[in-house]
């Protein structure tokens, strides 16, 4: 197992929260899939769902963002913009056969999400939580 889910990641948003234990998941299956051997035929629809679950999980982001008016929107847009046009990329050329899914490329995406969630997406949670509060008194 690559990515070990800790309650440290856990924003309090529980749909926000199963997204990124999905995340978690894809991820770990990915690296189990390379730690087994397994070839492109197994990788490659494990990598594509990577990539369609961050995209589908950053809209959803961006839509919390945009209804609690949270901070720095435009730089966690950006942030997700790069983040799939990399994802993207790399199944490109993975099912091209130009990359192999390595243990670089999936410790550099565990170390993204964790860094996203633990940085970027508890600033938006954190936000969401106050603008409740006030909502809620």
């Amino acid at each position: 197992m690559l990515f070990v889910w800790d309650e440290k990641y856990r924003t309090g948003i529980d749909e926000i929260d199963r997204d990124h234990k999905g995340l978690v998941n894809l991820i770990n299956d990915l690296y189990e899939a390379m730690q087994d051997g397994s070839g492109g035929a197994l990788l490659l629809p494990i990598f594509s769902a990577l990539k369609r679950y961050t995209e589908d999980h950053f809209c959803k982001e961006e839509r919390y963002m945009i209804e609690c008016e949270a901070p720095d929107q435009s730089k966690h847009f950006q942030e997700h913009k790069r983040m799939a046009e990399t994802l993207a990329d790399l199944e490109s050329r993975h099912r091209h056969g130009e990359a192999a899914i390595s243990l670089q490329t999936l410790t550099f995406l565990r170390d993204w999400l964790k860094n996203h969630i633990c940085v970027v997406d508890q600033a938006m949670a954190n936000k969401i939580k106050k603008q409740t509060e006030r909502e809620g008194t």
